[in-house]
C-alpha cells in the first residue's frame, strides 16, 4: 500500500478564489501613480540621450529632378536606325529601360567624374578622422568604383505611374551636393544616349563602308562583264537602243520613202505618156497648169490661135499676114511638144532616179538585217549580264546613300527628352527630423518605458513580499508533518 502525503493533494487555499477582487482603474491609477518617478525619469534619460546624439547624427537632404522621355524618337530622316514603335506595352518597357540605364554604372562614373566625388568623405574619399581603421585591406580598390557604390544607394530612379515623367531622387548630408548629383544624373544620361547613338551610327556607318570596297568591286566586275560582251560581240548601244537596230530603223524609213517616191515617179511618168497622144488634155493636166513655161505657150497658142481666125475672116487665106500668122501658130504649137516631151523626159529621169535610190536603200539594208539577227541570238545573255550589272548598282547606290544617312544621323540629336524640372536645393532635410520632434518622441518612449518598469517593478516587489507571507504561514504546518511521519511509520 502507498501511502501519499498531505502535501501531494491541492490545498484549499492555492486554488483560485471567485470572490477575489478583480483590478479596477483606481488600481491602475495608483500603480501609474506610483510609477511616476520611474516615467520622469526614463523621460528625462532619453531626452538627454536624444540632445547628446542629435549633434553627431548627420542630416540627410533629398533633391528630385523631372525628365520626360517620350519612346517614339525624333523621326530626322525618313529612314532612321531605329524604326517607329507599335502600340501596345513597348513604349512602357522603353520608359523602363531608360530607368535602368540612369542607375547604370555608366552614367554614375560620369557624375563621379563631373563632380569629383572621389575625394569626397562621403562617397569614399579621404576621411578628416585621425582614426582609420582597415585602411590597409583596402589599398588595392578602386576609389572609382567605391564612389560609384556608394553613389548608387543615394540615388533612386522612379518612372510615375501610368506616364513617361521620370523622377530622378538624390540623398546627401549637403543639400547643394543633393542637387548637383540629381542634375548631374540627367545630364549623364542624356550624354550616355547621345554618345550610345553616336556609337550606333559609327558602328553602322562602318559597317556599310566596309562593305561598300566589296559592292563596289562586285559591280565593277559585272560592268566588265558586260562591257566586254558587248565587245566581243560588236553590240553598240546609246542609252540602251542597239545602234545596229536603230540603223535599221532608219533605213527601214528611207526604203518606205524610197518606195513611195518610186510609185509616184512611176504614176506622173505614165500620166505623161499617156497624155503626149493628146496635146489638149496636156495643156489641162496638173502637170500643165503647174508649169509657168505651159502657162505663157497656152497663153501665146490663144493669142495666136484668135489672130489667125481674125484674119482669116477679114484678109483670105493667101494674104501674107494670114501666112505669117499661120507659121507663128505653128511654131507655138511645136514649142509647146517640145515642151510635153522634155516634161515626160524629165519624168522618167525622175522615175529611175527614184528605182536608183529605192535599190540602193534594200541594198544597204540586208547588212543590218543580219547583223540585227546576230545581236538577237546574244540578246538574252546581254540582258542577264545587264540585269546582273543593274543590281549590283542599286544595291551599291543604296549602301552608299545610306552610309551617307548613318554618318549624317550620327551628328545629329533624335533623342526625344525634356528635362521638365531641374533639381534645385532643399530647403528641408529628409533625416533626421527636428529637434522639437525628436524631444516630444524621446520623452514619450522614454516616459512610456519608464511606467512600464515602474509598474513592474512595483508588481515583482509585491510577489515577492506575497510569498514571503506564504511561507511564514505554511512554517507550522511543516513541523506537523515531520512529526506525523514517524507515528504513520510505526503503526
Amino acid at each position: 500500500m502507498i501511502f501519499q502525503s498531505a502535501n501531494s493533494f491541492p490545498r484549499d487555499d492555492m486554488q483560485t478564489d471567485p470572490r477575489k477582487p478583480r483590478i479596477t482603474i483606481g488600481d491602475l491609477v495608483e500603480k501609474f501613480w506610483s510609477a511616476r518617478f520611474w516615467a520622469v525619469g526614463g523621460a528625462v534619460l532619453l531626452a538627454v540621450l536624444c540632445l547628446a546624439i542629435t549633434p553627431f547624427i548627420k542630416p540627410v537632404y533629398e533633391a528630385s529632378a523631372q525628365i520626360y522621355i517620350d519612346p517614339q524618337n525624333l523621326q530626322v530622316l525618313q529612314n532612321d536606325l531605329t524604326p517607329a514603335l507599335s502600340g501596345g506595352d513597348s513604349g512602357v518597357l522603353i520608359a523602363e529601360s531608360q530607368v535602368r540605364i540612369m542607375q547604370s554604372a555608366s552614367v554614375l562614373k560620369l557624375v563621379v567624374e563631373k563632380l569629383g566625388l572621389v575625394g569626397d568623405e562621403e562617397f569614399g574619399g579621404p576621411s578628416e578622422s585621425r582614426l582609420s581603421f582597415g585602411s590597409s585591406g583596402q589599398s588595392d580598390v578602386d576609389p572609382v568604383q567605391v564612389a560609384i557604390e556608394r553613389l548608387s544607394k543615394n540615388v533612386n530612379v522612379v518612372r510615375e505611374d501610368r506616364t513617361y515623367m521620370i523622377s530622378v531622387y538624390a540623398r546627401s548630408h549637403s543639400p547643394t551636393r543633393a542637387a548637383e548629383i540629381a542634375n548631374a544624373v540627367v545630364d549623364g544620361y542624356l550624354q550616355v544616349r547621345d554618345g550610345h547613338r553616336t556609337e550606333v551610327a559609327s558602328v553602322a556607318t562602318g559597317a556599310l563602308e566596309g562593305r561598300l570596297v566589296a559592292l563596289q568591286a562586285a559591280l565593277k566586275e559585272r560592268e566588265d562583264a558586260v562591257a566586254k560582251f558587248k565587245v566581243d560581240n560588236n553590240i553598240v548601244d546609246a542609252n540602251g537602243i542597239f545602234l545596229a537596230e536603230s540603223r535599221l530603223n532608219q533605213n527601214n524609213t528611207v526604203v518606205s520613202t524610197s518606195e513611195d517616191l518610186l510609185n509616184k515617179r512611176r504614176v506622173e511618168r505614165d500620166q505623161l505618156r499617156e497624155l503626149l497622144s493628146s496635146p489638149e488634155r496636156f495643156l489641162s493636166s496638173p502637170v500643165a497648169t503647174a508649169s509657168a513655161d505651159f502657162l505663157r505657150l497656152r497663153g501665146e497658142l490663144e493669142r495666136s490661135e484668135a489672130e489667125l481666125s481674125v484674119l482669116q475672116a477679114t484678109l483670105g487665106q493667101r494674104h501674107p499676114r494670114v501666112v505669117t500668122a499661120s507659121t507663128r501658130l505653128a511654131a507655138v504649137r511645136r514649142s509647146i511638144n517640145a515642151e510635153m516631151v522634155r516634161l515626160a523626159e524629165n519624168a522618167d529621169i525622175d522615175y529611175e532616179r527614184a528605182r536608183s535610190e529605192y535599190a540602193v536603200a534594200q541594198k544597204s539594208m540586208d547588212p543590218l538585217v543580219s547583223e540585227v539577227q546576230k545581236i538577237d541570238a546574244a540578246r538574252i545573255q546581254w540582258r542577264q549580264l545587264q540585269r546582273d550589272a543593274d543590281s549590283a548598282r542599286a544595291v551599291y547606290e543604296e549602301a552608299l546613300t545610306r552610309s551617307r544617312e548613318t554618318r549624317e544621323q550620327g551628328l545629329m540629336t533624335t533623342l526625344n527628352a525634356q528635362v521638365v524640372s531641374r533639381a534645385s536645393t532643399p530647403i528641408r532635410r529628409r533625416s533626421p527630423p527636428s529637434l522639437s520632434l525628436l524631444l516630444m518622441v524621446s520623452v514619450a518612449l522614454g516616459g512610456s518605458l519608464g511606467l512600464a518598469l515602474g509598474v513592474g517593478y512595483d508588481g515583482l516587489r509585491q510577489q515577492v513580499r506575497g510569498g514571503r507571507r506564504a511561507e511564514d504561514n505554511d512554517a507550522p504546518a511543516s513541523l506537523l508533518d515531520m512529526e506525523e511521519r514517524p507515528m504513520r511509520r510505526a503503526s
